[in-house]
């Protein structure tokens, strides 16, 4: 049989621009096929999301719906790469062989690294080839480093400013130019395939279909349309309002941001195709445009990566250790108020419900409420994070932790401790009519403008009384802060 080529997919769930797919349709003329094996401790995870699952599932029956129109195919197992593996290339060898390659493209989180160093090292004894390209991050955290040793111990950027602009210095370079130029042609690319798992494999009596099916019944918010073909129309539909998204970011009531992350986590879309799609170039330091603040909004994500890879430890732990054993209050109650949107601080509750609704919150937001349960209710960012993680659709390790750390003052380039947000200032400020609020927190509906943000003594009807007093609260957070300074 002619050789052919398995391209692992993980977090890259996508044919156009996809960069080690596209070195294998090259090496093997076409005849490749697609994997995706459901690795149980992704899937045990104790912050692990019905509804994120759910869209995760809907992404791959996009992808697989793709390949299939393409002339290939995407075989799904329910095991772990450790034992597919093993399992199918004994099938392999005894029909058509084993596949001359495998490739996949590169992740970033703790788990994932060592589980590919492993498998790297299994294929290579198997006697088959692999190869790997960057994709999920645009620059990876090995090629960003402060002065002329990447190995010396203070290497690491710690402080977003100087990070980013490293990060667009590295940027400007032709080898980062031409990952630009790949997504450009990728656009219009045809991607043709010659081979489907039937003429290599039993099929896997639609796994898919049943696991979709299945969940299906279990998810609570309404599920997005998912693939390439609904982020690329996403992204059309945000370039509409780029230059507006200096002002327009900040405004809940709006749709004004791109919401690129839900496709961002699964690989649908990519940075660097977000990039190339929209046109964006190096900008400088007095670049106030909407474009240059929405290109560092998507380099802030990447900081949290680099973060994350150069410190795995802080998925569960503060990044400044000095911070690690505050002493929270930790009250249930009030997390749980929190969880239900009842604290009695209206743009505070309005997102927490929009969460629990749409499995999506408005990042203005996020910050907000993620000030709140730490400066006001005192409580772990470890129990928000997680909390998140559990509700999110777009819920991604590094850029989710890395806003809880920020918000928290534990992070790297954190908002300082001494700086906590007024719920009440900033509902005003960023909702100024109550528009937000009043769609999600339906006992408001009768306040008018600036009265829903902090509606008289009482506040009539159902919706609670603040469950803490903001001034005092704050008082209590830097004293909390600074027993450990």
């Amino acid at each position: 049989m002619q050789s052919y080529g398995i391209h692992w997919f993980r977090r890259d769930l996508r044919v156009q621009g996809n960069p080690a797919l596209t070195a294998n349709l090259e090496k093997n003329d076409g005849r490749v096929v697609g994997i995706f094996v459901f690795d149980k401790v992704f899937l045990a995870r104790p912050d692990f999301s019905v509804n994120r699952f759910q869209f995760f599932l809907k992404t791959l029956e996009a992808l697989r719906n793709d390949l299939r129109a393409r002339g290939s195919d995407l075989l799904v197992l329910d095991v772990g790469p450790e034992a597919a593996y093993p399992a199918l290339f004994k099938r392999l060898g005894k029909q058509a062989g084993l596949p001359s390659l495998v490739t996949w493209n590169r992740d970033y989180e703790p788990f994932a690294r060592q589980r590919d160093t492993a498998m790297e090292k299994w294929f290579d004894a198997q006697g088959v080839a692999t190869h790997t390209e960057r994709d999920h991050l645009t620059i990876e955290p090995h090629e960003i480093y402060k002065g002329d040793d990447p190995a010396k111990p203070d290497s690491t950027y710690q402080v977003f400013t100087p990070f980013s602009r490293r990060w667009l210095e590295v940027f400007a370079t032709g080898g980062v130019q031409e990952r630009v130029e790949f997504q450009k042609k990728g656009f219009k690319a045809k991607y043709d395939f010659s081979l489907t798992w039937k003429a290599l494999d039993e099929d896997d009596g639609d796994l898919l279909g049943n696991y979709v099916a299945q969940n299906g019944k279990r998810a609570t918010v309404p599920i997005p349309e998912a693939g390439t073909a609904a982020a690329f129309a996403r992204m059309k539909k945000f370039a509409a309002v780029i230059d507006n998204y200096g002002e327009g970011r900040d405004i809940p009531a709006i749709d004004g941001t791109s919401q690129f992350s839900i496709y961002f986590k699964n690989g649908s879309l990519s940075v660097a195709q977000v990039i190339a799609g929209l046109g964006l170039t190096a900008y400088s330091k007095v670049d106030k445009s909407g474009r240059a603040k929405f290109f560092s909004e998507l380099i802030w994500r990447e900081f949290y990566y680099h973060v994350l890879f150069h410190h795995p430890r802080v998925e569960k732990h503060a990044f400044l250790e000095k911070y690690e054993n505050l002493k929270w209050k930790n009250r249930e109650d009030w997390f749980q108020a929190w969880k239900d949107g009842l604290t009695g601080f209206p743009i505070v509750d309005a997102g927490m419900r929009q969460l629990k609704q749409t499995g999506w919150m408005h990042n203005r937001v996020r910050m907000i409420v993620a000030s709140f349960l730490t400066k006001d209710l005192l409580i772990d960012w470890r129990w928000g994070e997680r909390y998140f993680m559990e509700q999110l659709l777009d819920g991604d390790l590094a850029p989710n932790n890395g806003g809880w750390q920020w918000a928290a003052s534990t992070g790297c380039d954190p908002q300082p401790y001494f700086r906590v947000f007024n719920p009440w200032l900033q509902g005003q400020k960023f909702d100024p009519d109550g528009t937000y609020v009043k769609k999600y927190v339906a006992e408001l509906q009768n306040y008018r403008g600036k009265d829903v943000h902090q509606p008289e003594d009482g506040y009539r009807g159902k919706y609670p009384a603040p469950i803490v007093e903001h001034a005092e609260q704050r008082d209590q957070a830097i004293a909390l802060y600074k027993v450990d300074v």
